[in-house]
């Protein structure tokens, strides 16, 4: 009788201390998982970094060949394309397709036929073909669906990217000005032809370093972008030309100024509309990558996944980490002589010097 009294005390002291054990293990468990997650940010980070890194090479290396960086943009002549950029359909080689052979990625190029726009069908399969260097893990949307295009005339199948080429202050259209600035939509365009506005890679043309008179290291070459969150978001896409797809244009004016600007309609960019009623409109301005569905591309900003900033390549080719909180106003100034540190960072001549330690 009282071995078996001992044994049951036994065996209840053995089961409250299993019980301690597993609760010990669980709080544990919930003071790493921080860890663990930060830890794996961390590399996710490290590899955005290598790869915005690697895109900045290669097109110093492109530069050192052609004289000048490669255009943001490049649309066919005639309905669709120059007469209006920010409706075009008949994409021609953006930045990332010309650099593909600083790439490593020759044979890729080779396979594109680029004297048809991108969009034909004859170009479909290519530029389907997902890129490691253009994906930031950080991002899982690079991962779902591909852009299903506009409309035919622009075609379907294009992979995501993570990375976008730095245009201008001004939005991707061929005249106007006002309170937004001018405009940047062409190479005779006002706000292009005004070294205060304009960034470094644009609509048909790019910069050679000489013309980037506020210096490499104080210059803006290429920042991170959102991939979009459906098939009809058109945001992150590698090998398509415009705001959000491939590049920066308006993104410290309007309603997108600095990184990560999660106001209404931040994003300009055609068929948000279509891209709203997939995911609704609450989860993308919660999500922090609003757009408003105006009738065609004319800007959008610097966006990531990384907690507090995104990974900004400058046109010397080195990379620095820049926060959500960079000095960067309330309002759109025209006054260059007004410009906070991010419009500083994206116009190539407004001849106003930023010291590193402000971002």
């Amino acid at each position: 009788m009282t071995k078996m009294r001992r044994s049951r005390r036994a065996d209840g002291f053995t089961l409250v201390e299993l019980l301690v054990v597993i609760a010990i293990i669980g709080v544990l468990i919930a003071l790493l998982l921080p860890a663990v997650q930060a830890a794996r940010e961390a590399a996710r980070r490290s590899t955005c970094q290598n790869n915005i890194r690697q895109l900045g090479i290669a097109l110093q290396t492109y530069h050192d060949s052609k004289q000048a960086f490669p255009p943001s943009a490049q649309f066919a002549e005639g309905t669709g394309g120059m007469n209006a950029p920010h409706l075009a359909t008949k994409h021609m080689a953006n930045w990332v397709v010309s650099i593909l052979p600083q790439l490593e990625q020759a044979a890729l190029y080779q396979k594109f036929d680029l004297k048809t726009p991108l969009s034909e069908p004859i170009n479909r399969e290519w530029r389907g073909v997902e890129l490691t260097a253009m994906l930031c893990p950080s991002d899982p949307n690079n991962r779902l669906e591909k852009f299903a295009g506009r409309n035919a005339a622009e075609g379907d199948n294009w992979a995501r990217g993570n990375y976008g080429a730095n245009a201008a202050l001004g939005y991707m259209l061929l005249t106007g000005s006002g309170s937004q600035g001018p405009y940047c939509g062409s190479p005779d365009a006002e706000g292009w032809l005004d070294s205060r506005i304009r960034g470094v890679m644009g609509v048909n043309v790019g910069l050679a370093i000489k013309d980037i008179t506020d210096g490499t290291t104080q210059t803006m070459l290429v920042g991170e972008l959102r991939s979009g969150v459906s098939m009809n978001d058109r945001r992150g896409t590698w090998a398509l030309s415009g705001p959000g797809s491939s590049g920066l244009w308006a993104h410290g004016t309007s309603n997108a100024i600095g990184p990560n600007d999660c106001r209404e309609g931040s994003d300009s960019i055609t068929n948000c509309s279509r891209a709203q009623a997939d995911v609704g409109k609450e989860t993308m301005e919660l999500s922090c990558i609003p757009c408003d569905g105006i009738d065609g591309n004319i800007q959008a900003g610097v966006r990531s996944m990384h907690p507090g900033g995104a990974m900004i390549c400058f046109a010397d080719s080195s990379v620095r980490f820049v926060s959500d909180y960079v000095d960067k106003g309330s309002a759109w100034e025209v006054d260059p002589a007004e410009y906070h540190v991010w419009q500083r960072l994206i116009a190539s001549g407004d001849e106003q010097v930023v010291d590193q330690g402000m971002f």
